[in-house]
């Protein structure tokens, strides 16, 4: 997301767009879970199977996505700065002005919905605004665009990284990595809680991005490795029952390179929906939601229901909620506010 339109020629970016096109979409099925555990009660094998694949995808394959998204984005910036040493100006300039647009969009909805004020420092800045008091749903709304923020950080250190001297890149690199493999691995053993919007979740990325960017023929030759990495630390964080943060994780991390070190190479054709999908990708993780809680409120108005009961309940709602996000993109696409949606 925030990568503006192809950044690499298509031969070069077809892997990367299909793997943004997955991420998003995985980004709007756990926000809307069209299929919820709740949906299928009965103490019958199948059912307690079908409740528990339901929870794993949504705990260990949708997460997977904003981790990824940020992985992506420093790829690429690495990837762009190998080939002008000035693209970070105009990196820097893209993602604070897309912040800033979708923050303040967040702060208008907020007051508009009766938010008061002040707010502390931290909602302004690293929660990428105040999270939305939608009556109707009995609870406020948290911001999504703590991503953005994370991302922002993440480049500025990257770009901080670019300039070290070439023979303190790689022990630096793998000093981060290796401090944050052993903080994952702690705060699952003692439960300790990592908040979703730390950066704490999302440092390890920086110089994962780079060894990919650096190393790239050698890491993908091993990438089934960490695919296998990730399913047996699922298995020992499941075994064990580590109540573990959402992204500070080693199975998260672990599943992220291999997605990414599987799509970097060897994809030369990307179809047009998939391609669509990538290049919108910023407008539809920041629109989805807000189209989320309008259908919500508005099914809550109308039939008194709390929340989705059934499959097909979830599904129509997810539709709907796909159908007005992309209709809202492709209006912003025709006029000025292109830039910040794609």
């Amino acid at each position: 997301m925030a990568d503006g339109q192809t950044e690499l020629k298509q031969n070069r970016q077809a892997g990367i767009d299909i793997l943004k096109a997955i991420c998003i979409m995985l980004v709007v099925v756990w926000h809307c879970q069209p299929l919820r555990p709740s949906m299928f009660p009965g103490d019958q094998g199948f059912m307690e199977a079908l409740r528990q694949a339901i929870q794993f995808f949504y705990f260990n394959i949708s997460l997977l996505a904003v981790p990824s998204f940020i992985f992506v984005s420093l790829y690429l910036f690495f990837t762009k700065m190998s080939e002008s040493d000035d693209y970070w100006k105009k990196r820097f300039l893209r993602l604070v002005q897309v912040y800033i647009f979708w923050v303040g969009v967040q702060f208008i909805l907020y007051l508009l919905l009766g938010g008061g004020l002040p707010l502390p420092l931290k909602t302004i800045v690293r929660s990428g605004g105040p999270d939305l008091p939608v009556g109707m749903l009995m609870h406020p709304v948290p911001s999504i665009f703590y991503f953005l923020f994370a991302l922002m950080i993440c480049t500025f250190l990257a770009f901080f990284f670019w300039k070290l001297p070439e023979k303190l890149k790689l022990p630096v690199a793998v000093l981060v990595i290796a401090v944050s493999v052993l903080y994952f691995l702690a705060a699952a053993v003692w439960t300790v809680s990592i908040d979703t919007r730390s950066m704490k979740n999302y440092y390890i990325y920086v110089p994962a991005a780079y060894l990919l960017f650096r190393y790239k023929e050698r890491i993908i030759k091993f990438r089934w490795l960490f695919f296998i990495c990730f399913v047996a630390l699922v298995a020992v964080e499941t075994t064990f029952g580590w109540r573990t943060p959402p992204y500070g994780r080693l199975s998260i991390f672990c599943g992220s390179f291999f997605l990414m070190s599987v799509f970097v190479a060897g994809w030369t054709r990307a179809r047009r929906p998939v391609s669509l999908l990538s290049r919108y990708s910023l407008g539809i993780f920041a629109l989805h939601g807000y189209f989320m809680i309008a259908v919500s409120a508005l099914a809550r108005a109308l039939y008194s229901q709390k929340s989705i009961t059934t499959p097909v309940e979830g599904f129509v709602q997810f539709v709907v909620i796909f159908f007005l996000t992309c209709l809202c993109i492709w209006l912003m696409s025709k006029t000025s506010l292109r830039k910040y949606v794609s």
